[in-house]
């Protein structure tokens, strides 16, 4: 299949197996060796790029996914053969060591410099908590960025905003089938692309939808496709079982009808591919759903929250899933779309196990629905906390999320708990809530909890806690309600 972009600021057309990750055309197609492919899975952050001007991974990208997009690669930073002064900082702060992780660490402090030029040290190494470095040298590397910033700013320059601008592809690199005003053909525009005999299927592709309609069309004619969004989960999970080059794929990520957020009728819409970046800078949410922020500020890292998205995360229905207790606790209602149909349910009967959803062939989850006002505005106390094996991209051992309502005087008038990764899917109790209510926000209210949440939540020992462990942090995390 032919693809057309822009890579650092050059209009280029490649020829490339729908498959195809981006980190293997960056490094082979394209010789910009300067992107690393480390683990493979997004944990690493040494292939991060960024697309449009947000930084990603290219590791998690397929190559219908760069179509018409604006790449910048660390070899795009420098301008007429000088370094930027990111790159120039990390050499004067002694920032590089082995050199493996560094163009992912430079990638991520660009990004964070386009939208903010005066970081402080906590936003810097949140920018970076998705990047480890092997040597060591955190220290370093954060002074780096600091510095870096501030030459930009003493300088007066533009930082690297203007490299990473979102660019127009020129007509004249556009050589791509059909054109904007012909009508869409059902299967037209994606037919199955012929590629090395022997790396997939000739009958396998991977689908860009940009509007419904189309993906309507590809559905009705490959029922056998797979739908994602982000790729985060999917896409890892494919590789691991060596089954990607067989894979028929349909990406979600154009369709910008479920990628909006707006409020109708007292509730707010959330699209299914709203990224959780989206969500996270979202006024609206931000405002409504405190305890869905602070769910979200603890998934994942910068990239990951640039690509996932909520639909992925609900749809993948894995107990661990950072979202999900917040929206059981906000009684969220899923709406799920085919071509003629569209119904709404609520997330707990949506979800129906590990990995199992509600969802039938022919149907994609549109959105989520949330109540704007009424009961959920009432609490005053919306909480989410998440134990993992380390502070970012850790899925969770054990998670909770809170809404309480208490009177002047301390004494709970309502409550909401939902535990993750404690059960086969999200675990809430009626009891726990009943046994909260009309008592004061104490110690030994807390305590008393303990028994029934021990007999609420069926954990399972797995490679990162035992059963015993995450049943203790079940009840212990309820303390942190005391601040």
């Amino acid at each position: 299949m032919k693809i057309a972009f822009i890579l650092n600021n050059r209009c280029v057309e490649i020829e490339a197996g729908p498959r195809t990750r981006v980190i293997d055309i960056l490094r082979e197609d394209m010789h910009m060796t300067g992107t690393k492919e480390g683990c493979g899975a997004g944990d690493c952050g040494a292939c991060t790029i960024l697309v449009d001007g947000k930084s990603r991974l290219a590791c998690l990208m397929l190559a219908p996914q760069l179509e018409g997009r604006c790449i910048t690669t660390v070899e795009g930073l420098a301008t007429k053969g000088k370094m930027h002064p990111l790159q120039e900082a990390f050499i004067e702060y002694g920032a590089v060591q082995c050199g493996f992780c560094t163009p992912g660490m430079v990638m991520a402090a660009a990004s964070l410099l386009t939208t903010n030029s005066e970081p402080d040290r906590t936003e810097i190494q949140e920018a970076l908590s998705g990047n480890l470095c092997r040597c060591t040298g955190y220290q370093k590397i954060v002074e780096a960025v600091e510095g870096a910033a501030r030459k930009i700013n003493a300088q007066g320059q533009a930082g690297v905003q203007d490299i990473f601008s979102t660019h127009v592809m020129p007509d004249t690199c556009l050589q791509v089938q059909g054109t904007p005003n012909e009508p869409f053909k059902p299967f037209e525009p994606f037919k199955p692309f012929e590629v090395e005999k022997g790396k997939c299927q000739a009958s396998a592709t991977t689908f860009v939808p940009e509007t419904l309609n189309e993906a309507w069309c590809i559905l009705e004619n490959r029922p056998d496709t797979t739908l994602y969004a982000g790729g985060t989960d999917l896409l890892v999970k494919l590789r691991a079982a060596h089954v990607l080059h067989d894979a028929a794929l349909i990406c979600l990520e154009r369709i910008e009808e479920i990628k909006v957020i707006y409020e109708s009728a007292g509730h707010v819409f959330i699209g299914a591919c709203c990224t959780h970046s989206q969500l996270l800078f979202n006024p609206l949410i931000q405002h409504r759903f405190p305890v869905l922020i602070k769910a979200l500020k603890t998934l994942g890292s910068p990239p990951i929250r640039n690509m996932g998205t909520v639909g992925g995360n609900i749809c993948t229905a894995s107990p661990a899933g950072d979202t999900l207790p917040p929206l059981y606790v906000l009684d969220a209602e899923v709406e799920i779309r085919s071509r003629d149909k569209s119904r709404r349910m609520p997330i707990n009967d949506f979800i129906v196990g590990p990995g199992k959803t509600n969802l039938k062939k022919g149907e994609i989850l549109y959105g989520v629905w949330l109540q704007r006002d009424g009961d959920y505005s009432d609490y005053n106390i919306h909480h989410f906390e998440k134990v993992g094996q380390r502070r970012s991209l850790a899925i969770s051992i054990a998670s909770l999320a809170v809404l309480i309502k208490t009177t002047q005087t301390g004494i709970i008038e309502k409550a909401r708990l939902a535990w993750g990764s404690v059960g086969p899917a999200i675990v809430t109790s009626a009891d726990v809530e009943a046994a909260l209510t009309g008592k004061p926000l104490s110690e030994n209210t807390l305590k008393a909890l303990i028994p029934i949440i021990k007999d609420t939540v069926s954990p399972i020992d797995d490679i990162r806690a035992s059963a015993a462990y995450r049943r203790a942090v079940a009840g212990n995390l309820v303390f942190r309600l005391l601040g």
